[in-house]
């Protein structure tokens, strides 16, 4: 009779809990890895769409006033064209730009001016201390947070040696360090060939309201 052999059973080895929880651990470890690495991917590539909106606003709000078109569209009041002169201040006194820019921001400010204000105030004279005044403000970590202009109802008009002329007062709003500083300025302006002009202007009244960020809100 055939003798039969019993069986082997083979016992497959199960591996240890410990290489079962390094493999673990190394998935998870990957895994959070990857999840950190695209994290700081979109971090920098929204961080560089939203410079890039900065800039491409502040290049904007330059170019919308350089390509205006003075000779066309020039402001009909005394508070119009102070209005038009407070966003010319905001955006050389708070964003930076180009010489080229600059220049030709400057150039579309004089041509608000009087041709006596004009005549004192050459271009680079005027360039050249506008680009030291704006240094110093920076310095200071200063900005023009708002502006205001009188109401048109609000307007002093006289005639004086037979020229028309208006009196305006400009309210600055000032942010340093978390306050709020608020400058006053009263402007004459003067009617040459049909349009209104900046004569001059003095500091009229200067007060201290200053406030934190968390008072003013």
């Amino acid at each position: 009779m055939e003798r039969r052999m019993p069986k082997r059973h083979v016992q497959q080895t199960q591996p240890a809990p410990a290489k079962k929880m390094a493999k673990n651990i190394t998935g998870f470890a990957f895994f959070a890895g990857l999840l950190i690495v695209v994290a700081i991917a979109f971090f920098y590539a929204h961080k560089e769409k939203q410079d890039t909106t900065i800039d491409n606003t502040t290049a904007s709000e330059a170019e919308r006033l350089i390509n205006k078109d003075l000779e066309v569209g020039y402001p009909d009041t005394p508070t119009e064209v102070l209005k038009l002169f407070g966003r010319m201040n905001q955006c050389i006194y708070n964003n930076n730009m180009s010489d080229k820019q600059f220049d030709e921001l400057v150039n579309q400010m004089r041509l608000l001016y009087s041709n006596s204000l004009l005549s004192q105030n050459p271009f680079e004279e005027q360039r050249d201390n506008l680009k030291d005044e704006i240094q110093e403000f920076r310095k200071q970590k200063r900005r023009i947070a708002n502006y205001t202009v009188d109401k048109g109802s609000s307007v002093k008009y006289k005639t004086i040696q037979n020229q028309d002329c208006a009196y305006v007062q400009m309210a600055y709003f000032m942010k340093e360090n978390g306050n709020y500083t608020k400058s006053f300025q009263e402007y004459i302006l003067v009617k040459e060939n049909g349009r209104w002009k900046i004569l001059s202007f003095q500091k009229n009244v200067s007060k201290d309201e200053s406030k934190t960020e968390e008072q003013k809100g």
